[in-house]
């Protein structure tokens, strides 16, 4: 956004949000600092007292040096910060996987394909007891989901390899998770899985994602009376006086010029377009 407003000889949108949570959580990280509320950690206080300085200096250097050095400098680090904990993510994740595939192959349950029979039998992991009963009634879709499980959470750190093998098997953990939020009445738990898999979605499907939901937002706002449907209709990027100032989409220049002009919108088109750091 502030690429496309630049481009367009536009001022940065003015950040308010970001000072005002910065002051409201400074007193709060010296709170509990004081009262030892921090686990008792030497590391977690230092971690947190380094990124909310960090915050106050990338805040300064965006007010004072909006274009110098200094800035390009802090671009880069945050750039490797970010790659290296998505890596990190993503190693992570293949040991989660990877460990609990090759401990479920040694457990007799899993080898003799009953496994998810039992959970389904007990009160706290029934919050459908009617539809568990009616899928733990059949013996083919038990051994079928317990083996299922074992080999799409052993098969995954090697899926990394083959794109398209990769993106099936997401499709799948996935749909795994919300049956497990689902039947097991485990939300946040699988909540946070299917989080950990998205990191390993296309880019392109990522961007398209997010397009789809900020038009959706829009499209909501618009309809509303007052300062919402003023403010949507202001921000729009193909509106005029918009984000970019332009009087059409902001990816039409893009498309005239093939893909070119610095744009977020991603090219479409075959070969290997579009992938993340696993493809």
């Amino acid at each position: 956004r502030d690429a496309r407003r630049a481009a367009a000889g536009l001022p940065p949108v003015r950040d308010i949000v970001g000072p005002v949570l910065w002051v409201v959580l400074g007193p709060a990280l010296v709170a509990a600092t004081a009262l030892g509320g921090l686990g008792g950690t030497w590391w977690l206080p230092a971690l947190l007292w380094v990124l909310w300085l960090s915050a106050a200096v990338w805040w300064a250097v965006n007010l004072y040096q909006p274009a110098g050095q200094f800035r390009a400098l802090l671009d880069v680090l945050a750039n490797l910060a970010h790659n290296a904990t998505l890596a990190v993510i993503m190693a992570e994740v293949c040991l989660i996987y990877a460990t609990a595939g090759w401990y479920k192959i040694q457990g007799t349950r899993w080898q003799d394909g009953t496994a998810l029979y039992y959970p389904l039998n007990l009160d706290y992991f029934t919050p459908w007891p009617a539809l568990s009963d009616l899928l733990g009634a059949s013996g083919l879709m038990v051994m079928v989901l317990t083996y299922g499980t074992v080999i799409v959470q052993v098969a995954f750190p090697f899926t990394l390899f083959n794109r398209r093998v990769k993106n099936v098997l997401l499709v799948a953990m996935i749909c795994e998770h919300a049956g497990i939020a689902l039947l097991l009445g485990l939300p946040f738990f699988s909540m946070a899985m299917i989080a950990a898999d998205a990191v390993f979605l296309p880019t392109v499907f990522l961007v398209w994602l997010g397009a789809r939901v900020t038009a959706g937002r829009r499209r909501l706002l618009s309809g509303l009376p007052g300062p919402w449907r003023t403010r949507e209709r202001a921000g729009a990027p193909g509106t005029p006086g918009g984000e970019d100032g332009s009087s059409g989409p902001a990816w039409s220049g893009a498309a005239r010029d093939g893909g070119e002009g610095g744009t977020e919108e991603p090219r479409r088109g075959g070969g290997g377009e579009g992938h993340t750091l696993v493809g």
